[in-house]
């Protein structure tokens, strides 16, 4: 078994593509103990795949205006990113130097448009200079056309700067455009870490207002293995993953409630026995499938049923 676990977690690096949006919506059955580690979701890649929609070039050149208009003369058209002095998140009065980049936009009905954008801290040469456990800071600006709408100019008006850390890397992760309810958009943004060995994904909700965004959650687990340390002497390996979506709420609501499904297993060395040094001691499988629904509550998303199955780390 725990070869099955080591082989469905050799690619989990691989950076995600647009197809992984299917999770979203995709209904999944439960696995038996035997598949269910085969069918895990890898972590958000580093930034958030572009939709194909969002990759054409008109996309791509509406994205580089909205992005002057956002920095003018800070934005930098070679590296499609902006040197720019925002709020330090700590405290939102000191101003510090970040590189921001466009991660995902959205047109709205009547002509205005959103863009969400991912800073990280800028070092004196005006480069990114993350660690490897520093979050990525999402912005999101509300913008309305200028001029024609064929002019593609666009002028802002709400700035939402530095408003939530997220991810690693400086990167904040993957961003899903969602709609919460009945006239709520949102987004769902999946983010993680992986640290000597362990890794972890979880899910953050926001919803979008009139120039405003509201958090409703920020750290729903929905993915965990320890397959980097899983070494002949770890006592317990194991690979969980699960698959969203939103469904209307049982109670009503105006909000819809949130479900996931979780597929996977751990392992655990059989007691009593011995093996030679190096040598893969036998192990006992466990499955670990369950299933979540999650229910707002008036201020955010909590667990209303069923257990949330992926190990913490």
């Amino acid at each position: 078994m725990v070869s099955a676990l080591l082989g469905a977690c050799s690619d989990k690096t691989t950076p995600a593509s647009a197809d992984l949006a299917a999770d979203v919506v995709a209904d999944v059955p439960a696995a038996s103990a035997e598949t269910a580690s085969a069918e895990h979701v890898p972590p958000p890649a580093a930034t958030a795949p572009k939709t194909e929609e969002m990759n054409t070039p008109q996309a791509r050149k509406r994205e580089a205006g909205m992005m002057r208009a956002v920095f003018g003369k800070d934005y930098r058209g070679d590296s499609d990113d902006a040197l720019a002095d925002l709020p330090d998140p700590d405290n939102h009065v000191d101003k510090l130097s970040y590189v921001v980049s466009a991660v995902s936009h959205r047109l709205l009905p009547d002509g205005r448009a959103i863009l969400v954008a991912n800073a990280e801290t800028a070092n004196t040469e005006g480069t990114a200079e993350s660690a490897h456990a520093s979050s990525g800071l999402l912005n999101v600006f509300f913008l309305a056309p200028k001029g024609q709408p064929e002019d593609g100019q666009w002028q802002v008006v709400k700035r939402l700067e530095n408003i939530a850390a997220l991810g690693s890397s400086g990167q904040l992760g993957e961003v899903h455009w969602v709609m919460l309810g009945a006239n709520k958009p949102g987004l769902a943004i999946r983010h993680g870490y992986t640290g000597q060995g362990y890794t972890i994904t979880q899910l953050a909700l926001f919803e979008i207002g009139d120039g405003k965004v509201t958090a409703l959650d920020g750290g729903m687990d929905l993915y965990s293995d320890n397959m980097g340390a899983c070494t002949p002497d770890m006592d317990e390996c194991w690979m969980v993953s699960g698959k969203w979506r939103f469904a209307p709420a049982r109670n009503g609501g105006a909000y819809d409630d949130l479900l996931i499904d979780f597929t996977g297993a751990s392992e655990k060395i059989k007691p009593g026995v011995t093996v030679k040094p190096d040598q893969d001691p036998p192990r006992i499988a466990t499955p670990l499938n369950g299933h979540a629904r999650y229910g707002f509550d008036g201020k955010g998303y909590k667990l209303v049923e069923g257990k949330n199955t992926v190990p913490g780390v």
